[in-house]
């Protein structure tokens, strides 16, 4: 059945006669008309065939349908929208439907939405005339040479002219380690079919000066899909980047500072820059060293009267010079007295906070325990010194009490003997010892082979244990005071020939560094007694 219809678009009334049936021939009367008349891209089919596609004045396709075109047959409304899909993905359309006399939707005619496309331009222009983003129009090739480019460009100290002519290439002026991530992004997006592109990167002015620019990109397709343009509004967001970059640092610095309040053995401080430095502020875990937060903020302790005598006056000097000279941080190793009177070598980080006027008004320190890599330095200094002294004798008790005046240089190891194995008794024999009382050293003087305390030396391992100790040493260990030991065998081609023991009245156990040491010093020193013990059995 044939209809006379009515279709209405911009307040004039076309008429036709088409149906629901209505192939490419019967409609291209009507859609060339609506398409002379708006000069746009123009879409018509009817409910049950596929229509026309019209652009600058010529029918492109003869077999078309679209999501919008199909929407507005399904609902018989007029539609407006940006397509997701299609030819028209991404751009702005208007779609109307055509009823017969009794009401029917028989087809739907769109165009773009030419009022969106005014407003767009009205935007375009407002951006271009009244704000910081430069347009650009570049072709899709290398290095993006430029169509067209906003009079605006001059901020970044560019002519128009200069991109138009090409004596300057968009992608010459992004920097060198941003430009792959910018080709990169770009190309992602136009295999994911999207339509538009966004990234920040640097560039250059043509002054040579580095700016960050955020550019907004929208890609440009021809008939068959291609990408032959991109528009871009490039924005300089430099001022915003840096704010950015120092809040991060400022972001960074605090959780770099809470990390190791809570995490590590730093303890933080707050001074004022008076004498003694009476602290505002302390982290908690100052715990560590023996004190509360309350004991400094009450003034009770005062942080100056805690730093050994002796260093004192290095650490003033050293703190009033790094702030005469302007510095604002500085370091600085030193020694304290714990809350229960251990001395404890620390590293100080201070920074100097200063008044506009640059007068320094308070310290902010971090101050960390480095006793045990002062120990370490220590130990490995003593060594040193300890392998000299030994090349200078074959005495036997001479290099026994070298070994041991090495070895009580360590703290917290305040005793301590050296046994030769006797074989003629079989039994290991104490010849050299220190730090214990004449009663003990009676009592631990030699251990018969048999022994709990000489068949452990044999086993060749280091023993860190009071076990070490038979029952029937229990009370004489607990009367002498000892709370820890050490005995290290001394191995010598395969024999043992003895053992050094030391020994603590303070600590409850030796801990790995002092292990380590007196484990290396047995290495060491073996190879000075062995050679003496048999030329004296020689002999």
């Amino acid at each position: 059945m044939i209809l006379k219809c009515q279709i209405f678009h911009g307040g004039e009334r076309i008429t036709s006669l088409i149906s629901e049936d209505a192939g490419p021939e019967e409609l291209e009367a009507i859609a060339m008309a609506v398409h002379s008349l708006v000069g746009l891209p123009t879409t018509i089919r009817s409910l049950k065939r596929r229509g026309l596609r019209l652009e600058n004045g010529r029918i492109i396709d003869r077999d078309y349908t679209g999501p919008i075109l199909e929407e507005v047959l399904r609902t018989g409304k007029t539609a407006r929208g940006v397509p997701k899909e299609g030819t028209y993905m991404g751009r702005n359309v208007a779609v109307s439907p055509i009823f017969s006399r009794s009401g029917k939707v028989i087809a739907a005619i769109g165009i773009v939405d030419l009022l969106s496309v005014l407003k767009m331009q009205e935007i375009i222009r407002t951006v271009v005339n009244n704000s910081p983003a430069v347009v650009f129009l570049w072709r899709n090739e290398g290095k993006w040479p430029s169509e067209f480019v906003s009079e605006n460009v001059v901020q970044f100290g560019y002519t128009v002219e200069d991109f138009i002519s090409g004596n300057f290439l968009y992608g010459d002026i992004i920097h060198p380690d941003d430009l792959k991530k910018v080709k990169e992004a770009l190309e992602r997006r136009i295999r994911r079919g999207e339509v538009d592109f966004n990234i920040e990167y640097r560039i250059f002015t043509k002054a040579g000066d580095l700016r960050w620019v955020n550019e907004r990109a929208f890609i440009q397709r021809n008939e068959d899909g291609e990408i032959t343009h991109l528009q871009g509004l490039v924005l300089d967001v430099t001022e915003r980047k840096e704010k950015e970059e120092a809040l991060r640092e400022s972001f960074e610095m605090q959780r770099l500072l809470r990390t190791i309040i809570n995490n590590s053995q730093a303890v933080a401080f707050l001074w004022e820059n008076k004498e003694n430095l009476p602290a505002k502020y302390v982290s908690e875990n100052v715990a560590q060293l023996g004190y509360t937060v309350e004991d400094f903020i009450s003034g009770k302790v005062i942080y100056g009267n805690i730093i050994h005598r002796d260093d004192t006056d290095r650490v003033n000097e050293t703190l009033k010079r790094n702030i005469a000279e302007g510095q604002d941080s500085f370091g600085i190793e030193y020694r304290i007295f714990t809350g229960d009177g251990k001395m404890l070598w620390v590293d100080e980080r201070v920074f100097i906070q200063r008044e506009p006027e640059g007068r320094a008004t308070h310290l902010q320190g971090l101050v960390v325990d480095i006793t045990d890599r002062k120990e370490a330095q220590k130990m490995l200094e003593i060594q040193r010194e300890l392998g000299a002294k030994l090349n200078t004798s074959w005495n036997l008790h001479s290099i026994l009490n070298m070994v041991l005046d090495a070895c009580l240089q360590i703290n917290g190891i305040d005793a301590g003997g050296i046994y030769i194995k006797d074989e003629l008794m079989d039994q290991i024999n104490l010849v050299e010892s220190r730090g214990i009382s004449p009663e003990f050293k009676e009592k631990v003087s030699r251990f018969k082979e048999d022994s709990s305390e000489a068949k452990q030396v044999w086993a060749e391992k280091p023993i860190y244990s009071m076990d070490f100790y038979s029952e029937n040493m229990a009370e004489a260990v607990k009367k002498e005071g000892i709370t820890a030991v050490a005995v290290i065998p001394l191995k010598y081609s395969n024999e043992i020939i003895g053992s050094l023991n030391f020994a603590s009245h303070t600590m409850d156990r030796i801990p790995w560094n002092i292990r380590n040491f007196l484990e290396s010093i047995a290495l060491q020193v073996v190879s000075h007694i062995a050679p003496v013990c048999i030329q004296a059995d020689l002999s």
